[in-house]
């Protein structure tokens, strides 16, 4: 009995440790491209010529990217809606409150911690603002992720997550094709939105399968 529960006790807190291992691989993938991208001469080029590799798709297709960008986030906050309420009438209240929270955190994150970083002028590369890491798309990654949460179906969440992303990784290249957000705001607004959800969803166990199919 006693070895056969050794196992087990050590499996569980393999599992336990996991997300603390993934949110500090986060946070140091998130710290070291705010370093690379923004305190190095090198980093601050590739952002800049990012654009102009890009030309051609702003030149293209800048005014489908402007609608995606402006469009995502009202389809995001509408599906997020409408989940949110068929979650209220079953009383599924651990995951209204974790989706609210992950929506709501993972803006509040991205754009806290754009007040706080820097990004001096190390040759004028681009344009001289700090965005990073990307509000919009720290928004449309939030309402991606509180709908995976919400999703009343545990058969296809697997498929809605993969949507989830896709929606989310198409926000942030439209931000970039628009010259909206250099390519490191977008990845830091990804990172961001990976760190709060490994948080919410450890701290509040969710998604929570009822077996509802």
């Amino acid at each position: 009995m006693p070895t056969s529960a050794a196992p087990t006790a050590r499996s569980a807190r393999s599992r336990s440790r996991a997300p603390l291992v993934l949110l500090a691989l986060t946070v140091g993938a998130f710290v070291a491209l705010w370093a690379a991208s923004h305190l190095t001469v090198s980093g601050q080029q590739a952002d800049a010529g990012a654009f102009r590799t890009l030309a051609p798709l702003h030149d293209a297709g800048r005014d489908l990217a402007g609608a995606l960008r402006r469009g995502l986030p009202v389809a995001g906050a509408g599906v997020v809606v409408v989940l949110g309420v068929v979650a209220l009438v079953r009383g599924r209240w651990r995951e209204l409150f974790a989706a609210a929270l992950v929506a709501v955190g993972t803006v509040g994150v991205a754009l806290g911690i754009r007040e706080l970083l820097v990004r001096p002028d190390l040759g004028g590369f681009g344009y001289p603002y700090q965005t990073f890491p990307s509000g919009h798309v720290a928004v449309v990654g939030g309402l991606a992720v509180a709908a995976w949460i919400l999703w009343p179906w545990p058969s296809s969440r697997a498929a809605v997550g993969w949507v989830a992303l896709a929606a989310t990784a198409v926000a942030a290249l439209a931000s970039v094709v628009t010259y909206a957000h250099r390519p490191s705001d977008v990845v830091g607004s990804l990172l961001v939105t990976a760190a709060v959800t490994v948080v919410v969803t450890w701290v509040f166990d969710v998604p929570r399968d009822t077996g509802s199919s």
